[in-house]
């Protein structure tokens, strides 16, 4: 019969691996409850309960930091008052905008007219 070697690195390795793998799966192990929070629950939410409500931006803030991700410089007279309300309504879902930050950018545009 033939003896197959094996080499010590791997031997060493994969225990190595499985003692991980087990302080892992160990680790993620929930026995115990959650403990109860003496804070009154807030509507707020929990980024705002941390950190505050974020920053006001204004429509020349928003257009730059959004709109200039993709596109070049654009002057806003290029369109008109309407085609920046359908341009930027049109473009609120691609670049994640909330209602709020894509009436700010309309308003902006649309002032600089």
């Amino acid at each position: 019969m033939r003896k197959i070697k094996t080499n010590p690195k791997f031997v060493v390795v994969l225990a190595f691996g499985g003692v991980l793998a087990g302080m892992v799966l160990y680790g993620c192990k929930s026995d115990q409850s959650p403990p109860a929070q003496s804070i009154a629950p807030t509507t707020e939410p929990a980024s705002f309960a941390l950190f505050g409500p974020p920053p006001h931006k204004t429509g020349v803030q928003l257009w730059s930091e959004n709109c200039m991700r993709c596109h070049n410089g654009r002057p806003p007279e290029e369109f008109s008052a309407s085609q920046w309300d359908v341009i930027v309504h049109h473009m609120r879902l691609r670049a994640n905008l909330t209602g709020e930050e894509s009436r700010e950018i309309v308003k902006f545009l649309q002032a600089s007219n």
